[in-house]
């Protein structure tokens, strides 16, 4: 893949200040709230719009869509599933230059992903080659998450360079297969996806049930236009990550490029005055449960839930199911007043089955309701460990006494996906040696394929 440094003048314009929100822009937005205000909204940016073609993208992705590579002058697309928010990233793109093609591996080259997938909306214009939902992505990524909609993975089947996950929820009320963005950028694709639902508030009816994911996610209507347990992710990835400077600075380049803007970039408060408890449908938005997850990490299930208020309120009954209808106890918790609440269940008893969970939330009085219900399905042999870890010449893969496999295909890659070794091992010893003396100094991928199940594991070489 080609690494040339740019011309210091081919990328300058990307330093150009672009115009704030013309005065006035917003004005017929003023003092509305719910649907009217989101009508409001539509009828600005809608009105504005000067679509732009699809091929158009590639350029204004040089100008509004780079940042500069840590240690050099030169400027690298800003590819949200490469990105390290702390530290050097494994891979580079050079605008233009990097564009797919085709692709085999991580680390090949960017595309157009339409964060909205295309799918979802009929593949129709104006919303095909709207830069507001667009991004450059590594093409082998982009793949990879597919149509899928954004989500929390409660157990990844996939795991980028920068730790992009895919795989199963871990949000109650949403389920299938996700895709997991880095913490860094939830906020900008949850805001993408509220502007999408805005701008084409009068095509929503015309989509929803086109495809699996759309359908489970988009409301059949122009309010509030989303399925309301994926609006609560939506707005708690708004509130967790806010509105930066690369953001405005897009948003600012959308202007320039499509004339029309993000409204919740420009005004965050926006989103929970379109959508909150007052709007009618929507009394049930500030739910005193409003996430409740878990995910699955070695032998475990952790949960985690937030509340939004604890009025005379006196703790949570911890519930599991393996039907989803007969629920026992596990575990109570007291209220604290903290509204972030943590419960572990112990996974290596239940393997090979699907789990249900759910919350009964205790009043003082002795009410209670329950919570949406979470599912996972815990894997058979789920568990490897490898070890030493950085490592030198060898490592060790060690086999839970789950695992009665006699066969594990071994391969490791490094972060571009590069195939740098792929040995199968038949034998039935708890532990494989697998060399890896001759791997440079790094970072690689190990991948146990046992049972037709993959188990990811990431390893330092060191010296």
């Amino acid at each position: 893949m080609k690494r040339k440094l740019l011309l210091s003048i081919a990328f300058a314009i990307s330093t150009f200040v672009y115009a704030q929100p013309p005065s006035g822009y917003y004005n017929t937005a003023a003092n509305k709230e719910c649907a009217n205000l989101k009508t409001a909204l539509y009828s600005i940016i809608s009105g504005s719009h000067n679509p732009q073609s699809y091929n158009a993208l590639w350029g204004q992705f040089t100008l509004t869509d780079t940042i500069k590579k840590p240690g050099f002058s030169n400027y690298v697309i800003m590819d949200m599933y490469s990105f390290n928010a702390s530290g050097t990233a494994n891979y580079y793109y050079t605008p233009t230059n990097d564009q797919c093609g085709s692709y085999n591996a991580e680390g090949s080259c960017y595309n157009r992903e339409h964060s909205f997938p295309k799918s979802w909306f009929n593949d129709e214009s104006p919303a095909e080659a709207d830069y507001l939902h667009i991004y450059p992505t590594d093409g082998w990524v982009n793949n990879k998450r597919s149509n899928y909609r954004f989500g929390e993975v409660a157990s990844p089947t996939y795991t980028s360079s920068n730790g992009s996950k895919l795989g199963s929820s871990a949000t109650a009320g949403i389920s299938g297969t996700v895709f997991e963005p880095i913490d860094e950028f939830k906020g900008d694709f949850a805001r993408a996806y509220l502007y999408m639902v805005t701008r084409y508030q009068n095509r929503i009816t015309t989509w929803d049930g086109y495809n699996t994911d759309g359908a489970l996610t988009l409301a059949n209507n122009t309010f509030p236009s989303v399925e309301i347990n994926y609006l609560k992710l939506m707005l708690k990835w708004h509130n967790q990550d806010p509105v930066n400077e690369r953001e405005r600075k897009r948003n600012n380049g959308a202007y320039s490029f499509q004339n029309n803007r993000n409204p919740y970039i420009d005004s965050p408060q926006y989103v929970t005055k379109v959508w909150n408890s007052n709007c009618s449908g929507l009394a049930a938005l500030p739910v005193s449960i409003v996430y409740f997850s878990g995910k699955l990490n070695e032998g475990n299930i952790f949960l985690t839930w937030e509340t939004e208020n604890e009025i005379n309120f006196n703790s949570f009954d911890v519930e599991r199911s393996f039907n989803g209808e007969n629920f026992h106890q596990i575990g109570t918790i007291k209220a604290t007043g903290t509204k972030k609440y943590y419960f572990t269940d112990n996974a290596n008893n239940i393997r090979g089955r699907r789990v249900y969970y759910r919350l009964k939330q205790i009043d003082n009085d002795g009410s209670y309701t329950y919570s949406d219900v979470f599912t996972i399905h815990i894997p058979l042999n789920n568990k490897y460990s490898i070890y030493p870890n950085p490592a030198t010449n060898y490592v060790i893969i060690e086999k839970n006494s789950n695992d009665r496999s006699t066969t594990q295909q071994v391969q490791i890659t490094d972060l571009a996906g590069r195939v740098l070794l792929n040995n199968k091992y038949e034998n039935n010893q708890h532990q494989i040696l697998v060399p890896i003396h001759q791997l440079p100094q790094g970072t690689y991928i190990v991948r146990i394929t046992s049972n037709n199940e993959t188990f990811i594991h990431r390893i330092i070489k060191g010296l």
